[in-house]
């Protein structure tokens, strides 16, 4: 089994814990090289030969227990992975190397706080090296927390010999926390070195269409796929390079790709896509079947993954991701409709949830969801807790209603416990699956108040009033009109990450709060 890489920060000098006076010291030092050199080459049969024949001879040698680690995460035997490079660390705890593995080892298993506390201490014991720097800010960030990541990429930049993909990175930081300026020009450095780098290009067109820049951002969004960033999202389909003018006589295959939130937002083109005539498959997640079938009559509807597409089993003369059509259909802020409601709902599901929101008590209803459910509960710069939410709890003559879709119980439980305020929960309806279920309570509601979810986006979709908040400042040139250029119903509000949430929460306290008067 062969696997080409390196083990992050691995080093040519001889272990330091060795004991010259040991006769085997040196040779154990040599196979350890060896190992490493094998893995390195993708050769994983003959590294693993090297670091088990050490351990032979000293179960507890430090070098060939991490080289042993390494090896066994290249295998995807996460778990073993994790165990060898703990007891490596116990042995040796000043090595950084073995910290830095440990750390990547527990990120395998979605042991994040973890991951952080063990890249924080390869980062003090080898605070220059830029390969154990990165480790920490990719962590940080794949958590969250940017902000906290910054400045591990910025060191790692510094360093002489720094790989394009350190810049890249931390151009990426830079957009995530809202220094979009300086995130453009990172990104120019990282092209002027590169300019095929499949991830600079897709991050610098996000960049510039979160500026507003959609003419410059559209063509470099079409690097996503390359980019791996929604490698799942690829198809064994060729995709039409241009969208024709007309459909007239043709067939043509729309297709989902990426997460509900941007299905939801890249369907708001399907409509003007139609006005090009032709026969239209529309491909979407079997959770968005039933919003799709109402919104879309005239379409012929088939669910993800339609497999007969891949396998050539029927075939279109037209064939396009749907996140592609922007740059045809959205190249400006004029082309963005205003007066258009996107999803069309189950009336009688609307009727049955406005029903029980009356039998709430008066006031106004508003829903309420305050983070992502990816990361549970983990600390976030991107996401605020029920305790930056203090300003809304406070205020008169308004009914919240959960739209948070994962469990949030010990949350809820809080806000009552801690505030006094009860967010009513609907126990019968799977705000995570029933997604039809989700949008005809949200067309129910007078209000919404989310973080930068799909939450939002249903808000927006069935053109209920919100705020949509994000954890870092809203471009000038992104809004059209002061709301969401894909959905106007929609009001995007941000902060800097190092500044709290509590000034921003009591900002849309007083919106909300108006419409309680």
């Amino acid at each position: 089994m062969a696997r080409s890489g390196k083990i992050p920060g691995s080093r040519s000098a001889p272990p330091r814990w060795a004991d010259p006076r040991n006769p085997l010291a040196h040779q154990h030092a040599a196979m350890v090289q060896a190992g490493i050199a094998a893995y390195e080459a993708g050769d994983i049969d003959m590294a693993r030969a090297r670091f088990r024949a050490v351990l032979d001879q000293d179960i507890e040698h430090p070098d060939a227990l991490m080289g042993m680690g390494v090896v066994a995460r290249a295998m995807g035997q996460h778990q073993t992975a994790a165990e060898l490079l703990r007891r490596a660390v116990a042995i040796n705890p000043k090595s950084a190397t073995a910290w830095s593995n440990l750390a990547n080892a527990l990120q395998d298993l979605d042991l994040w706080d973890d991951s952080v506390r063990a890249n924080q201490e390869a980062v003090k014991l080898d605070p220059g090296h830029p390969g154990i720097r990165q480790n920490l800010g990719s962590v940080l960030n794949a958590v969250d927390r940017p902000y906290q990541a910054l400045p591990h990429f910025r060191e790692a930049v510094k360093q002489r010999g720094s790989p394009v993909d350190t810049l890249v990175n931390y151009a990426t930081v830079l957009s995530r926390v809202g220094e979009y300026g300086a995130a453009d020009r990172n990104f120019k450095r990282a092209l002027k070195q590169m300019p095929g780098h499949p991830v600079a290009n897709f991050h610098y067109g996000m960049n510039q269409m979160w500026q507003g820049n959609w003419v410059e951002g559209w063509p470099l969004h079409e690097w996503r796929f390359l980019s791996g960033t929604y490698a799942g999202s690829l198809r064994a389909i060729a995709i039409t390079p241009k969208l024709p003018d007309s459909f007239e006589g043709l067939r043509v295959f729309l297709f989902r790709e990426q997460g509900i939130g941007d299905e939801l937002r890249f369907a708001t083109m399907v409509s003007d896509a139609a006005q090009r005539g032709g026969d239209i498959t529309l491909e979407c997640s079997a959770k968005l079947m039933p919003l799709f079938a109402r919104t879309f009559p005239d379409l012929k509807l088939v669910q993800a993954r339609y497999m007969a597409a891949d396998r050539g089993e029927e075939t279109f003369d037209v064939a396009m991701p749907t996140g592609s059509l922007g740059q045809y259909l959205r190249r400006g802020r004029e082309t963005f409709p205003r007066d258009r409601t996107l999803l069309k709902t189950d009336p009688q599901r609307v009727a049955g949830f406005a029903g029980r929101l009356a039998a709430l008590g008066p006031g106004v209803k508003v829903g309420l969801s305050w983070r992502s459910g990816l990361r549970g509960r983990l600390r976030s710069d991107m996401y605020a807790a029920v305790e930056d939410l203090a300003p809304l709890f406070r205020l008169k003559g308004v009914t919240f209603v959960n739209l948070q879709y994962d469990d949030a119980r010990e949350e809820l439980a809080l806000i009552r416990e801690r505030f006094g305020v009860e967010i009513h929960a609907f126990e019968d309806l799977d705000l995570f699956d029933d997604i039809d279920g989700s949008a005809a309570l949200t067309q129910a509601l007078d209000f919404v108040v989310s973080a930068n979810t799909s939450v939002a986006t249903i808000a927006g979709g069935v053109s209920t009033p919100g705020i949509e908040f994000f954890g870092r400042p809203i471009p000038r040139g992104y809004p059209v009109g002061g709301t969401d250029p894909w959905f106007p119903s929609i009001r995007p509000m941000g902060k800097r990450p190092s500044e709290p949430w509590s000034g921003l929460m009591r900002e849309i306290a007083g919106i909300v709060g108006k419409r309680a008067d």
